[in-house]
């Protein structure tokens, strides 16, 4: 599957950049004893990664399947994603999200899907919106663009690996890849570690979202009994299979950070760069600066995955 995955992300080049352009790989003056770059996928078309995966799977759907539209389930930035590929490819999509998803995501789906797009709340996280999509998926024989657990999704996702290689600032001594069901982690961490092997792969997940660890430690994937919405974008209470199997495969070591950590990287992000992710986007530097004693003269690097988060929850972030 790693083998395969490869393949993928190679073949998903031509296709990702018809949509939008690479982008940039930034380093933070941080004021410490190693270098950190940030990958800023929150200057992308929706402000967050989401929408290489959507775009890579929908081209590929056939002229019948298009004809009939496409259904998924988001807790906001997959969805972002696949409002903005329906509207390019002229198809109709169905996005079932949760209840506690934020307004602003809710708004942005519809903003860049207009009347291609239906958006359908339902559920308290993104496992329950996920189950009644895949019901209707299969009862109305639509296709269902998962936000994780697909072959052409994480492709879309392993582009931005290819992005983080072609910089020439790395190689990388280790990355720090934040885990909700593990698409992008696995992606990013299979190219890389098939360019150069020696880099170690720190997957992050929430105290309270360790899903994939918790698969890893388990054999399989397995269900949260609980999961935090803090960082909503991350809130998964099982990973996929495939994510899982590549994860397990090229992922190094596994990490958490809470809530007040993550805060804390936001506030860091916002003095040296003026730059505001959502709590998601900041979980990679949260773990960088809580293991910032081990990293001396190294060389790291994380990704800012997304930036979609409601003006209000500022006030949670900062108190």
């Amino acid at each position: 599957m790693r083998d395969q995955l490869i393949r993928e992300i190679l073949l998903a080049r031509q296709r990702v950049y018809s949509l939008a352009p690479a982008t940039p790989l930034q380093e933070l003056d941080l004021q410490l004893d190693f270098r950190c770059f940030i990958k800023r996928e929150d200057l992308s078309p929706i402000n967050a990664y989401k929408w290489r995966g959507a775009y890579n799977r929908m081209q590929q759907l056939s002229a019948d399947d298009l004809a009939k539209g496409v259904i998924t389930a988001s807790a906001g930035n997959h969805a972002q994603g696949v409002a903005l590929s329906a509207k390019k490819l002229g198809t109709k999509a169905k996005i079932y999200m949760p209840l506690s998803t934020p307004k602003m995501k809710q708004n942005a789906v519809k903003r860049l899907g207009g009347d291609q797009v239906e958006v359908v709340l339902i559920g308290d996280s993104y496992d329950e919106a996920s189950a009644e999509a895949k019901r209707i998926s299969a009862a109305e024989g639509i296709a269902y663009i998962h936000a994780y657990d697909d072959l052409q999704v994480m492709a879309g996702q392993g582009t931005i690996a290819d992005e983080i290689i072609m910089s020439g600032e790395g190689p990388f001594d280790v990355v720090f890849l934040q885990i909700g069901g593990g698409g992008l982690a696995g992606a990013i961490a299979a190219w890389l570690k098939q360019i150069n092997p020696d880099t170690r792969i720190i997957g992050v997940e929430g105290e309270h979202q360790a899903s994939m660890a918790a698969a890893v430690k388990a054999g399989k994937p397995v269900e949260l009994d609980y999961v935090d919405v803090f960082c909503d974008g991350t809130a998964v209470k099982q990973v996929g299979e495939l994510t899982y199997s590549v994860c397990r495969d090229v992922v190094d070591e596994y990490m958490t950070v809470s809530n007040e950590e993550v805060s804390a990287a936001i506030e860091v992000l916002w003095n040296a760069s003026r730059v505001i992710p959502e709590p998601s986007g900041a979980m990679g530097l949260a773990a960088i600066l809580k293991r910032q004693s081990e990293l001396s003269g190294k060389k790291v690097v994380s990704i800012l995955c997304g930036a979609n988060m409601d003006f209000h929850q500022l006030g949670n972030i900062s108190s």
